[in-house]
């Protein structure tokens, strides 16, 4: 029997994908996946047929790139047609941006059922945009639900990476030995600007792990401490790891990061990126903040002594917080589950 086609596509939601590709294996499916988007090392090796395609986009904050970005909006509007043509695929999943708003317009056009799914506690504009194309939408959080048809919408959760799933049941240390700051993939140079001169102090007595970024990784580089390990990026197994092995977490608040911080029910400073389309990292951080399990702190307020400050206040309260949090259950437990169920309905 032929097996079918599923396209998945999207940007910024590579952890998302691993997750709903391993859960298909997991149910040994017989089916064709292809991966329509931006590249991402972690989805290479997975046994599925890979097409790079980083679209054009609108931008929320403007920088040396935003206006040849959306003008190549209109010849990749062109090439997801092409795309989707010599794919022919029996089902696209989308989880937003502007690769998957092209490609769920002309999977729509060509009659191909279109599922979106929406990671964060508010709403993408690509998915807003997707949504009019979409069979079925998918939302993480309850609140995401007020921009979608409530005909079309079901609350999903989002998926977590399998290896963040293993260390779920890990023990939480009773008190903070290491802490971890992490901007994301790409690195935060404000959370980089406001850690760097507090550094000596905090190694005093914690053990920290940094992920800089790589444009950032140099400068960093030259901290000699046995305490402090940095690197730029790393792959989903071994950030799974860190997480895992971190007692405090000082980040952006990305959908996925938070999905993963509240399943590993890691006490957190946030930092949201103030302009992401929606407020969406602000929303985000305020879901993680409302289970007990994180502090925010704004980007116009960040600063050494004021991070340094949330730091010590959150070592503090660590204990009443390891023992608030002890009985919460991640809503993105069964997510992977729930999605790849849908999927098979369709295909």
């Amino acid at each position: 029997m032929k097996p079918k086609k599923l396209l998945l596509t999207g940007s910024h939601a590579g952890s998302t994908a691993v997750a709903i590709i391993d859960e298909i294996k997991k149910r040994n499916l017989n089916w064709e996946i292809h991966w329509l988007g931006a590249k991402y090392k972690s989805l290479s090796n997975l046994g599925i047929t890979y097409h790079v395609f980083e679209s054009g986009k609108v931008e929320n904050k403007f920088t040396h790139n935003t206006i040849s970005n959306f003008f190549r909006i209109p010849l990749d509007f062109i090439k997801g047609r092409q795309m989707i043509k010599e794919i022919k695929p029996d089902l696209t999943l989308s989880f937003g941006s502007a690769a998957g708003a092209i490609v769920s317009f002309w999977s729509s056009f060509y009659k191909i059922p279109v599922i979106i799914h929406e990671q964060t506690a508010s709403a993408g504009r690509a998915n807003i945009i997707s949504s009019y194309f979409a069979t079925k939408i998918l939302v993480s959080r309850e609140e995401s639900r007020k921009y979608f048809s409530k005909k079309k919408t079901e609350l999903t959760g989002n998926p977590i990476n399998k290896e963040i799933l293993k260390n779920m049941e890990l023990a939480r240390s009773a008190r903070v030995k290491s802490i971890l700051i992490t901007g994301g993939s790409r690195g935060s140079t404000w959370i980089n600007n406001a850690i760097k001169p507090i550094l000596p102090k905090l190694l005093e007595r914690y053990f920290i792990i940094h992920q800089t970024g790589e444009k950032n990784l140099d400068e960093f580089k030259s901290v000699q401490d046995d305490r402090y390990f940095v690197f730029g990026q790393t792959n989903i197994k071994n950030i799974a790891e860190i997480f895992s092995k971190s007692d405090i977490v000082i980040s952006r608040s990305g959908a996925n990061t938070v999905s993963e911080l509240i399943a590993l029910k890691k006490p957190s400073i946030l930092i949201p990126i103030p302009w992401s389309f929606n407020n969406e990292q602000q929303k985000n951080a305020e879901f993680m903040q409302e289970l007990g399990l994180a502090r925010i702190l704004p980007q116009k307020e960040l600063s050494a002594q004021k991070l340094l400050s949330e730091t010590e206040s959150l070592i503090e309260e660590y204990p009443a917080i390891i023992k608030r949090t002890e009985k919460i259950i991640s809503p993105d437990l069964h997510a992977s589950e729930k999605i790849v169920d849908l999927l098979e309905s369709y295909l």
